[in-house]
């Protein structure tokens, strides 16, 4: 089971009871996160892409943001029951010694990864939310944030088919309930909960963590609440979900925190760096760390407030899309607020699709392909003639390469020229001193149409796919005879030519790709003196390798 119904056992990341504006806790209140990322599928069930991955970004935001230190979050990737029992009981064992000293705990629990209806799955063995439920109220903290992102059916791609079991989120805020303690859910009723390849993480752990980092601050005072972050998390998710195959994707919180009042998770105001999105900012807006490459923001960021996003100083690409167009804008930060400036951004067209909640790609509106092929030559009068002068046609395949350059004309059109050359075997004649040594070769130089059907409208398959393409254009055969003299003659003929066929190709997310196919070609332009005209081509398989701009 993947990760649908995840729910949220520890969303303390932050669980500083804040004063009114940002600023850490209050150091007689200790501070723990207990964080769990599971990839691991356990019979039956595939393996996650990135919920070890979401649980790194989970520690890292709440060390840079959360007012926890580094020896306070304690990460744990694929772990066994026994292991997760281990720590439980090491958090237990600080927190009881800092509650024996006179300080209060808080402590937050988190985890990712796979999840049945009332366990969550380590691997091939399981954890009864029973037996955690135990577990964490056995640590005498004063306040628990739960935030558990878990599913039973699995990253998109894979989700096809699955039967969510019981519901998960509901069935793990029951078995939870109790006083001081908030659960946040990725998902509710029989949802599933879903994973981005664009986003390189889950739908739900990606929108907290920037709502975290400060998209969430709705009233501007520098900190972000449980409730803030909750209601940034559940309209992002449900936006970014809401177009998907397996539907929007609601997130559920339950709070029993009856004398904590507002409970912040993170400070985004106290981060040394941070992203400003100026007020006259409109359109869906991604923030990608360039050296990283990974996608710290994804939200839309509506015209009026600027929003402030706390990031790690470096450089950094914020693409923005609003009315079919696409801003790319270049950013660095060192220490201190770095203002997005619009009039330095450049803008291109793209194409408008729901791409699993990710990021919409800028158009790759022109394709350079490098294609090899080979097959058979066509048999007609040329050859036959040759065979009754008594010459033999040598052994191997017409071999040729294919230069192609093509121009995007919508999602399933392209438009383009085209340059080729196949050389034929050599056809030999013995004689007294050496053989008669005959052979040609044909060049191509056309326009050529391409008509594409992609596997699918989302991530890899919205790049790969089906194609058929027609060719035409100038033949240009070139015929060479060496005589038993050594002595060359080569002529030259010109004529029509034309090309057709079709494949797979893929498409990676940088633009390179690379396409297995068939093609006929067909160029009656080599001639001999008895009549005879030569259609050089034939049926040929091909392979080739392409980078689309």
């Amino acid at each position: 089971m993947l990760r649908p119904l995840a729910f949220t056992f520890g969303l303390a990341a932050a669980l500083a009871a804040g004063p009114a504006h940002a600023q850490a806790p209050e150091p007689s209140v200790a501070m723990y996160a207990l964080v769990v990322g599971s990839n691991t599928g356990g019979p039956g069930q595939a393996a996650l892409r990135y919920s070890e991955d979401d649980a790194h970004r989970m520690a890292a935001t709440l060390t840079e943001l959360g007012g926890y230190t580094a020896d306070a979050v304690d990460v744990i990737v694929h772990p066994t029951p026994d292991i997760l029992r281990e720590h439980l009981g090491t958090l237990g064992t600080r927190v009881a010694a800092d509650r024996a000293a006179g300080r209060q705990a808080r402590i937050l629990f988190y985890y990712s990864g796979h999840a049945r209806s009332n366990a969550i799955d380590l691997g091939p063995d399981e954890l009864g939310l029973g037996e955690l439920r135990q577990r964490l109220f056995a640590i005498p903290a004063t306040l628990t944030v739960v935030v558990l992102d878990a599913c039973q059916s699995g990253a998109f791609s894979r989700i096809k088919g699955a039967q969510p079991a019981a519901d998960f989120s509901f069935n793990s805020r029951q078995h939870l309930d109790a006083s001081g303690i908030a659960v946040l859910a990725s998902s509710s009723g029989s949802e599933l909960s879903q994973e981005s390849v664009e986003l390189r993480s889950s739908y739900f752990t990606h929108h907290l963590l920037v709502g975290l980092r400060g998209a969430g601050d709705a009233d501007g005072d520098g900190q972000v609440s449980i409730d803030e972050a909750y209601r940034y998390a559940y309209h992002q998710t449900l936006l970014a979900t809401a177009a998907t195959a397996v539907g929007g994707q609601h997130v559920s919180l339950e709070v029993d925190l009856k004398g904590h009042g507002e409970v912040p998770l993170s400070f985004p105001r106290a981060a040394t760096a941070s992203i400003e999105l100026p007020g006259a900012l409109e359109g869906q807006t991604m923030v990608e760390n360039k050296r990283a490459r990974t996608v710290v923001a994804e939200t839309y960021k509506a015209k009026g407030a600027a929003v402030r996003i706390a990031v790690a100083p470096g450089d950094y690409q914020v693409l923005v899309r609003h009315a079919g167009r696409l801003s790319r804008c270049e950013i660095s930060t060192g220490t201190g607020v770095a203002t997005l400036e619009l009039d330095r951004c450049t803008s291109e067209a793209i194409v408008v699709a729901a791409n699993k909640g990710g990021f919409t790609e800028p158009v790759r509106a022109l394709r350079i392909e490098l294609t090899g092929n080979a097959g058979g030559e066509r048999k007609d009068g040329f050859t036959d003639t040759l065979g009754a002068f008594g010459y033999k046609q040598g052994t191997g395949l017409t071999a040729g390469l294919a230069l192609d350059a093509l121009w995007r004309f919508d999602r399933r059109l392209w438009f383009g020229g085209f340059a080729s050359i196949a050389g034929a075997p050599e056809w030999t004649l013995p004689t007294e001193r050496q053989p008669l040594r005959f052979s040609w070769s044909t060049a191509t130089l056309g326009a050529m149409a391409r008509a594409v059907q992609p596997f699918g409208d989302h991530g890899l398959a919205s790049r790969s796919g089906a194609y058929a393409e027609l060719g035409a254009g100038l033949g240009i055969g070139s015929t060479h005879l060496t005589d038993q003299d050594d002595q060359r003659t080569d002529e030259r003929f010109f004529g029509w030519a034309t090309t057709m066929g079709g494949g797979l190709y893929i498409e990676g997310n940088r633009g390179f790709g690379f396409s297995l196919g068939y093609q006929f070609d067909y160029a009656p332009v080599i001639n001999n003196l008895t009549g005879d005209t030569h259609a050089s081509g034939g049926h040929r398989l091909s392979a080739g390798m392409s980078y689309a701009y």
